[in-house]
């Protein structure tokens, strides 16, 4: 298949409606599946991801080694273009509209030729890298139309901007295959990696695809919820989950992303290869400071990040496992947990105390009543947990779907904020607010921290509706379904169950309205401070 026939089917997918892409997408998926060998990678060059995401390479290439690659093709002034065009594949295509050099060859580019060489960009490494990388991207420009150039660039950069994500790639698959949709989405929880899923949905083989060493599944998700008892709960602790495999001495641990980073903890997995048994456990990465305090996500962060990895640093990392999803190469995914449970205490011991090198399973307490979980909240909190994990003991593991049966629960707050913008909604006959952004004082300023909603009944909406109207600073924007800011004289008294910060931006957790005050001043809200304390907890 010729990469041309790729390049058009991106560039019409972009321009559609997302009910469109689908249909698009399996009509080429279609045309490709009378060659077996092109469809793995056909997938991932309409994805935009050449390899599996636990693969350990980059295409370590950024918009200046592509400036330089089509500078050595084309007439055109690329400082000119980059000034022009934010998005390199554009720069790309009207670069390559004038070109100073042409292909000897005639033969128009096959996409499993572009595929196999970005592919071998990202294995070229050590002394003059750069120059044979920018050599290769050279060579395909050279090769290529302006609009294939727009997509191998895009591929390059890793955005290719045609809106095609996972799910719409699964519907696509079960389209174009004649494959149970459900089959599929069960098949790439499990492997998430289309290009291989496509493959094996066209052998047939869907049936075999389970937990395997090496290949990191999805995780199950948790969601928050009303407390429900009795069950079995352990703390959560700030860090990074994680998934562990073992096989034999060989350890790998993965990110909830599926990135590897395992060459960022050398140390556990030293302690984690001496365990006998061989297992896939879902778990967390928290670290201990020299002081025995535990660390925040955001440390972590900058743990598994830092670029000098010999550096000596102050925080210990440790694994705290929560689940045994795998044992000795087999799937134990739809066992009871309690049996899950046992087995993990069999293969690891009984938890430690913290602090704790290596790894250790989660304290898990049964609760019986309503009353015992909140004083073991609070006694969780205290020791550095910011929530609960309450788990099911008869409930299953189900690899990148949402537990019905297992629940995050957090402790509540109160926090007085103003409201700073409204986003206003349609009914049938009246125009109310639907969300209502709040702020917290900091100084003299406002710092936005969250969009609120629920608690508020329509007639609580109505009276606060006339209030905001009044206070909006452009009646023009009430329309608008991004928001009209109105003057700060609204406080919302809430509950919310948490917070979180990345870099000077906030987000509360589940927010309920519980009061409101209609004519308030900023010295009514609380101050921006109690928020960072609940979000270091």
């Amino acid at each position: 298949m010729r990469y041309s026939r790729i390049a058009q089917a991106l560039q019409e997918i972009s321009q559609v409606p997302r009910s469109q892409k689908v249909d698009l997408a399996a009509g080429l998926l279609a045309e490709i599946e009378v060659e077996p060998k092109v469809l793995c990678p056909a997938v991932r060059l309409l994805l935009g991801e050449l390899w599996p995401p636990w693969e350990e390479r980059e295409m370590g290439i950024g918009p200046e080694a592509l400036t330089a690659a089509l500078a050595e093709v084309s007439d055109q002034d690329l400082a000119s273009l980059r000034e022009k065009y934010s998005d390199m594949g554009m720069v790309a295509e009207a670069a390559l509209q004038q070109k100073g050099q042409h292909s000897l060859s005639c033969e128009p580019l096959e996409a499993l030729s572009v595929y196999d060489r970005l592919r071998r960009i990202s294995r070229i490494s050590g002394k003059e890298s750069e120059q044979r990388k920018t050599s290769l991207l050279r060579g395909i420009f050279l090769e290529a139309t302006p609009l294939e150039g727009k997509y191998i660039a895009r591929t390059a950069l890793r955005s290719m901007q045609a809106g095609i994500g996972h799910m719409t790639m699964i519907a696509a698959l079960s389209a174009a295959l004649h494959c149970d949709l459900e089959k599929i989405r069960s098949a790439y929880r499990l492997r998430p990696d289309l290009g291989g899923i496509a493959a094996m949905a066209k052998n047939r083989e869907l049936e075999s695809v389970a937990i395997r060493p090496r290949v990191p599944t999805k995780n199950m998700l948790f969601r928050s919820s009303e407390l429900q008892v009795p069950g079995a709960f352990l703390p959560k602790y700030p860090g990074l989950r994680v998934q562990t495999h073992k096989i034999k001495k060989e350890v790998l641990i993965f990110t909830s992303q599926l990135r590897n980073i395992t060459f960022a903890l050398n140390g556990i997995s030293r302690m984690v290869g001496e365990i006998e048994s061989d297992f896939v456990v879902d778990a967390d990465l928290i670290g201990f400071h020299e002081r025995n305090g535990i660390c925040s996500q955001a440390e972590m962060l900058r743990y598994i990040n830092r670029r000098r990895l010999s550096r000596k640093s102050s925080i210990q990392p440790a694994l705290l496992a929560y689940d045994l999803i795998a044992l000795g190469g087999e799937d134990i995914c739809s066992m009871p947990y309690q049996d899950r449970r046992k087995r993990l205490l069999s293969i690891l011991g009984p938890p430690k105390d913290m602090p704790f090198s290596g790894i250790s399973p989660a304290q898990e307490t049964v609760l019986m009543d309503r009353g015992a979980v909140d004083e073991f909240l609070c006694r969780a909190g205290k020791s550095g947990a910011q929530a609960l994990l309450e788990r099911d003991l008869q409930a299953t593991y189900r690899p990148g779907e949402v537990s019905e049966r297992d629940f995050i629960v957090r402790a509540e707050h109160n926090l007085a904020a103003l409201i700073v913008r409204v986003a206003w909604g349609r009914r049938k006959k009246e125009k109310l607010p639907a969300r209502y952004q709040v702020a917290l004082r900091s100084g003299e300023q406002l710092v936005p921290v969250g969009w609120v909603w629920r608690g508020f009944s329509k007639r609580d909406h109505l009276a606060l509706s006339h209030r905001l109207k009044s206070l909006a600073r452009d009646e023009a924007e009430n329309g608008d379904e991004g928001g009209v800011d109105v003057t700060a004289q609204v406080v919302l008294d809430l509950k919310i169950r948490g917070a979180h910060k990345r870099g000077n931006k906030y987000r509360i957790i589940e927010p309920v309205i519980e009061g409101v005050r209609l004519n308030a001043s900023p010295e009514d809200a609380d101050d921006l401070e109690k928020l960072e304390k609940i979000c270091s907890e």
